[in-house]
């Protein structure tokens, strides 16, 4: 991406549903640690549309996805990922993406800020290290796609030490680890 190069490690096989409905993408990636540069949800302190509507997801889908290799492009398939609508609502959504951040429940296997639905644990992700992330070299905050449940202004993350908390969206301390399939 850009001129930097990133590592990626399979987080799950057979895990998620390919949106043409065809059954399960064989295989998710993550990268091993964040993008050099950390990213605002919003540019504003809202997660109204949650995942669905916030300008991280919209850079991910945009910028970052040009960035990436063109045979790497050609292989990553599209999935279905859930997540709430945001603004203090329990409605689950469900969105067809190529590069997506991880919720909370696919993180740690349950939901401590987050609603309910939003998937199922990655077997990757099943201790507190396995969790930890760097960006530039240093354990970092990273983004979940999760809004805080019961806030407007709040998603969740992964702190520098592996465990569950959030910033409100228009923080720019947060990381990015996003994933894929193919």
């Amino acid at each position: 991406i850009g001129s930097a190069t990133y590592v990626v490690e399979i987080v799950g096989f057979s895990h998620d549903d390919r949106a043409d409905g065809s059954g399960k993408a064989g295989l998710t990636f993550g990268l091993k640690d964040c993008l050099n540069t950390a990213y605002q949800m919003n540019s504003s302190d809202t997660n109204d549309g949650g995942w669905g509507s916030c300008a991280l997801r919209a850079t991910l889908r945009g910028d970052i996805w040009n960035q990436l290799p063109s045979d790497l492009r050609g292989v990553i398939k599209e999935v279905t990922k859930k997540a709430s609508a945001g603004n203090s609502s329990s409605t689950i959504s469900s969105y067809t993406d190529t590069l997506f951040l991880f919720a909370e429940k696919e993180i740690f296997g349950s939901t401590q800020y987050s609603v309910n639905g939003e998937g199922t644990q990655y077997a990757r992700f099943t201790t507190s290290n396995t969790r930890i992330k760097k960006l530039n070299g240093s354990a970092a905050d990273w983004w979940l796609r999760s809004p805080y449940s019961g806030y407007t202004n709040r998603f969740c993350i992964v702190n520098s030490g592996g465990t569950a908390n959030s910033y409100v969206a228009s923080s720019s301390a947060g990381g990015v680890a996003f994933g894929f399939c193919v």
